[in-house]
């Protein structure tokens, strides 16, 4: 009767440990969960003070509390890349929930300033979606607001129809103003060639947010 009392004691206490061990793997377990292709930054740093161009107002870094910010670095006249990622943007931001897309913005800041007045510029990311924000700047403003993001961009060719190689990533600042992840194509279809995965972009922007509000 003893042993039978001990072993009931001993399964008890076991059972207690694993249904603990579940509790704790069900809610530490899922912070562990990564995105699949964005990159969170190891350490994630503020912005320093900026101000842009945006429409009749400036955009600036008061814009970014509070909002999941998607911010890409294209220019109005871009042949391939800016309209494509601009669409990407828009399928994107359509696929959210409508809770997620309350507090998500898309930016598209300018590396053509001569040509990209604030005017055109606000007009061309409209078009995508009413909610898009275009911005631009001086370069000297420009350049020190893209090295944050270790952006770049350069003019190629000589007069009014010129290009601007630039960076083609999208980037993600969180409601605290802290630079926190890059969006990247990939190669999801190889007659496709590289491309944004919309579907994946939603599920790493759902994982990163939650593992944010933990």
């Amino acid at each position: 009767m003893k042993y039978l009392k001990q072993t009931l004691v001993y399964s008890g206490i076991t059972l207690l440990c694993i249904l603990a061990g579940v509790g704790v793997y069900q809610t530490f377990g899922e912070t562990k969960r990564d995105p699949v292709q964005a990159r969170v930054y190891p350490a994630f740093k503020p912005m320093t003070d900026f101000s842009l161009q945006s429409g009749d107002s400036y955009f600036t870094e008061r814009d970014l509390e509070g909002k999941w910010s998607f911010v890409f670095f294209g220019y109005t006249y871009c042949p391939d890349v800016c309209p494509t990622t601009m669409a990407a943007l828009k399928e994107f931001y359509l696929s959210l929930p409508e809770t997620a897309q309350k507090d998500t913005q898309v930016v598209l800041i300018s590396v053509d300033p001569e040509r990209d007045d604030a005017k055109r510029l606000q007009q061309y990311a409209n078009a995508f979606h009413p909610s898009f924000r275009g911005a631009t700047a001086p370069h000297e403003q420009l350049q020190s607001f893209a090295r944050q993001f270790g952006a770049i961009y350069y003019k190629v060719g000589e007069g009014e129809g010129y290009l601007v190689d630039h960076t083609a990533k999208v980037f993600l600042i969180d409601p605290q103003g802290l630079r926190h992840a890059i969006f990247d194509k990939s190669m999801t279809n190889p007659t496709e060639g590289f491309e944004f995965n919309i579907p994946q972009m939603v599920e790493d922007f759902q994982v990163i947010r939650k593992n944010y509000s933990r």
